[in-house]
């Protein structure tokens, strides 16, 4: 069962060994929480990063999470025009873990004086920002010291967001609260509205929507299970800008929702109980060319969504709930529950007020001044393969999760195992999914579009791949030989083991991503350009070198060796 997972099949042991460790969270009473709306509009020069208490429902007791900016949990909501850089300085000013118990100082990166000096490292998802403002995530500070970020901003308005980035404890860093909104606007969406799309900017009829599963103690602070690591830890509990189950109070208008699926392993397959459309306007990286009209959104952890949703004709007093229809561990979920709730049906409430509040009639175009987005034309200067893989454990779950069969610790100091760029080229990334679980895969520093997906033979092509040989792993604890992986590097080519016709991104994923969701037994192939001047008409200005990384942003896969450096290079 090396190389864990070529269908379905191969979940099953790690499933039925799997250790349940969490009794199911206090019973709550939904939809009596009103949503916090999380918008400020701010462009702070430094932001504190603090402790605080927090009650996700008005019927539980308060505990302790973490906070940016003064709020107790999650952060404000930072709002930047395009071309106007903004430095922050971010202080570290907290205190022992209030999920100390869930630290493993096995993982890569992860110590045990955490508990009581935990690192922090602020990464704003989605920038086009040069390496030492990334939020690498060795460039870490403890309580008692700060960090300076520099965003230049230089890049198309788009629904960014900024979190923990730390080695080894993003998972319970972020989920203690650490994250938060960052609108970028533009002359297509100014700040404070009046643009030329007629949609809103700014309260009350634009709203950050923070979406994350969580779990809580009967008192009602957060709970996250104990160490050693786990593969996904799935909530019970859907909050909202930190409410759980809230409703949000609405005009009979046009909404704008800007929606994070900040969970750390939850997929969500969002849809209206009304049955009325979602009206995505927005990918990660910005405008589509046109709205796209959705029965259902689809949202992995790290992606965004810009979307409108009209109440003009819904009744005064009817209550929508927006639900979910995706099961967790996505796309086959698990057979039983074991590590949390595998289904999570509903994650908030609307609630139509009687007045009609002025009509807004929804854009045809999104681009006024910028150019349609269009398939780059610059050929790829490289094809490079990349694969998600697990090393099983003694019970058949997840050891490790790897890219490519390649440690963290041994591509940061041996860089023939790293991907090596050049700027202002433009790659062509194939990313091979050998497991049974959907993973969105993020790249810091650059966006780019989506080519196409296809599915693979994934036990010939597993095959193949490890007749490559075995390679024993280099670290920098171990420099002559750690554990033995069963492959080589690099990777294969996945195209003689492709079944059936490629598939185009759907409507609403062709425009700008840095997260892409990589289904179980396909290859995602992307188109990568590395620096401005890679390809024409590209929504970023900059071209950076340096050392940036990707990583599966399901956080619990993060942690442990899913995540690799690369190094733009002259």
């Amino acid at each position: 069962m090396v190389g864990a997972g070529c269908g379905a099949a191969f979940l099953v042991p790690a499933i039925l060994k799997a250790k349940r460790t969490h009794a199911a969270s206090p019973q709550i009473t939904k939809f009596t929480e009103p949503l916090p709306t999380l918008y400020a509009g701010s462009s702070p020069s430094s932001l504190a990063i603090t402790p605080g208490l927090h009650s996700f429902h008005s019927s539980l007791g308060a505990g302790t999470t973490w906070g940016y900016g003064g709020l107790p949990i999650l952060g404000p909501t930072i709002e930047v025009m395009r071309g106007t850089p903004l430095q922050i300085t971010a202080v570290n000013n907290l205190g022992p873990h209030p999920l100390a118990a869930a630290i493993d100082p096995n993982l890569h990166g992860a110590l045990a004086s955490d508990a009581t000096s935990p690192r922090v490292s602020v990464h704003l998802h989605g920038s086009n920002t040069e390496p030492k403002s990334d939020g690498y995530p060795t460039d870490t500070f403890t309580p008692g010291q700060s960090y300076t970020y520099n965003f230049n901003n230089n890049q198309e308005a788009a629904t960014l967001w900024y979190h923990d980035h730390a080695l080894g404890i993003t998972r319970q860093n972020v989920t203690a609260g650490l994250a938060g909104l960052y609108l970028l606007r533009d002359i297509d969406d100014p700040v404070g509205g009046n643009g030329p799309l007629g949609i809103p900017a700014g309260a009350p009829y634009e709203i950050p929507l923070v979406i994350q599963d969580r779990m809580l103690n009967p008192d009602g602070s957060l709970f996250y299970p104990p160490a050693p690591w786990q593969a996904e830890v799935l909530g019970d509990v859907a909050t909202v800008n930190g409410k759980a189950w809230p409703n949000l109070n609405v005009d009979r208008t046009v909404y704008r929702f800007r929606i994070v699926n900040g969970s750390g392993s939850r997929t969500y397959n969002l849809k209206l109980s009304s049955q009325q459309p979602i009206i995505q306007i927005g990918t990660d990286g910005g405008f589509l060319n046109a709205p796209v009209q959705l029965s259902r959104l689809l949202l992995s952890p790290g992606e965004r969504a810009d979307v409108l949703i009209d109440f003009s004709g819904s009744l005064p007093g009817e209550k929508i709930v927006l639900q979910n229809e995706a099961s967790a561990p996505y796309p086959y979920g698990r057979i039983n529950l074991i590590l949390g709730n595998a289904v999570l049906p509903e994650i908030m409430q609307f609630t139509v007020n009687a007045g009609a509040a002025a009509p807004r009639a929804i854009p045809k175009t999104l681009r006024v001044y910028k150019p349609l987005i269009k398939p780059i034309a610059t050929p790829p200067v490289r094809q490079r393969y990349l694969t998600l893989v697990e090393i099983p454990g003694p019970t058949g779950a997840p050891l490790v999760l790897l890219l490519n069969y390649v440690y963290w610790d041994e591509a940061e100091n041996y860089p023939e195992l790293m991907e090596q760029p050049k700027v202002d080229t433009v790659e062509q990334w194939n990313i091979i999914n050998l497991q049974p679980v959907a993973h969105p895969v993020h790249l810091h520093l650059i966006l780019f579009q989506i080519l196409n997906r296809q599915k693979i033979n994934a036990t010939q092509y597993l095959k193949a791949y490890l007749a490559t040989g075995s390679r024993q792993v280099r670290t920098h604890h171990e420099p002559l030989g750690g554990p033995t992986v069963p492959a080589s590097y690099p990777p294969p080519d996945p195209t003689p083991f492709a079944i059936g016709p490629a598939r185009p991104p759907a409507p609403n994923e062709v425009g700008w991503k840095d997260t892409v969701l990589v289904n179980p037994g396909e290859v995602t192939r992307l188109i990568v350009p590395f620096g401005a001047k890679a390809a024409e008409n590209l929504p970023f200005s900059n071209s950076f070198t340096g050392r940036f990384v990707w990583h599966c942003h399901m956080i619990d896969h993060e942690d442990n060796e899913m995540m690799l450096p690369f190094e733009v290079i002259p």
